[in-house]
């Protein structure tokens, strides 16, 4: 049960970032829910919104788990010293002190190993929207060593030691992470910003809007497609549309390759032009980043040759010694 629901804890704490986007399209906004419309991004993009959540996640809540972990045990601690001292006429001695200090949880650290599983995800799969990430999580894990090892020293009492040949399944799942961190910063970089729209404008012909090769002179324009106000839903025109200071106004501009055609809003060749470059940047992003993590682990193993060799010679020198007995 312990496991399940530590489990269930690290998948929600992503869950939170992971969020759907209610964006309907001008003239047929059906992001409804029980008669409530749902939330929207910022018509620039969702981006801002990630990144003013993962601030609070990275600052705010680990400033609030490095308190906890500090005062939780210190008070535990006290209020059985307090009971303890009333129990005994105010005689406590040492030994009864350290007998009654916390113990660690039945799980070891797994809790810790959880804390740091679920930074390391904060980090490495939305490091894009929130460049920041890594060094606050540096600042919290230099923080967290101290604190650490001030309650193992003095606040909990002395573990049972245990060999561990490594730190088990949670190799694999920071495995695990670290792929689909490569995926998730892909997409955000070509879903969320304009780097792909931008480029393919730079290096490309557009008829509609002239500039010069390498330049974004009127992308913003070229990035915009025409609403008009006529198709407006029930309940979703403006209440004030302040007519009396720009007149009366017949269309408007939003962010997105689209036009009116047969009475609805539909996507232009541009848009289904620039969504294939945008997965074709994904795709190019992945491989290049996993062909670059393979070169880096064969330049660098993770066991240094002269160790290699150390340990194959230890390991005939105790044969030999075997042999020799016999």
């Amino acid at each position: 049960m312990h496991n399940m629901h530590d489990t269930l804890t690290l998948v929600e704490s992503k869950s939170t970032i992971l969020f759907i986007r209610f964006a309907g399209i001008p003239g047929q906004t059906d992001s409804y829910l029980f008669g409530f419309r749902q939330e929207q991004c910022d018509p620039a993009g969702c981006l801002i919104e990630l990144c003013i959540q993962l601030a609070i996640v990275m600052v705010g809540k680990q400033i609030y788990n490095n308190a906890k972990e500090l005062l939780l045990p210190v008070l535990c601690n006290w209020w059985r010293a307090r009971k303890a001292k009333k129990a005994q006429d105010d005689l406590y001695t040492r030994w009864e002190q350290d007998y009654d200090l916390g113990s660690m949880p039945d799980l070891g650290l797994f809790d810790e190993y959880l804390e740091m599983v679920i930074q390391y995800g904060f980090v490495t799969l939305f490091v894009a929207a929130f460049p920041l990430a890594p060094l606050f999580a540096l600042i919290n894990n230099i923080i967290e060593i101290r604190l650490d090892a001030y309650k193992f020293i003095s606040q909990w009492r002395r573990p049972m030691a245990e060999r561990a040949q490594d730190i088990g399944v949670w190799w694999g799942i920071l495995q695990a992470v670290t792929n689909v961190a490569v995926l998730t910063n892909g997409f955000i970089i070509a879903f969320t910003s304009d780097f792909v729209p931008k480029q393919v404008y730079k290096y490309t012909d557009d008829s509609t809007y002239v500039h010069e090769e390498g330049t974004l002179e009127n992308y913003i324009n070229s990035s915009l497609s025409v609403f008009y106000t006529k198709d407006f839903e029930q309940d979703t025109a403006p209440a004030n549309n302040k007519s009396d200071i720009f007149g009366s106004v017949t269309e408007c501009k939003y962010r997105d390759y689209r036009e009116y055609k047969d009475g609805a809003y539909k996507p232009t060749l541009h848009y289904w032009y620039i969504l294939a470059i945008r997965l074709a940047f994904v795709i190019v992003f992945e491989h290049a980043v996993f062909l670059f993590v393979n070169v880096i682990t064969f330049v660098i193993p993770d066991t240094p040759y002269e160790v290699k060799v150390q340990i194959l010679r230890e390991n005939y020198l105790a044969k030999e010694a075997l042999f020799s007995s016999k």
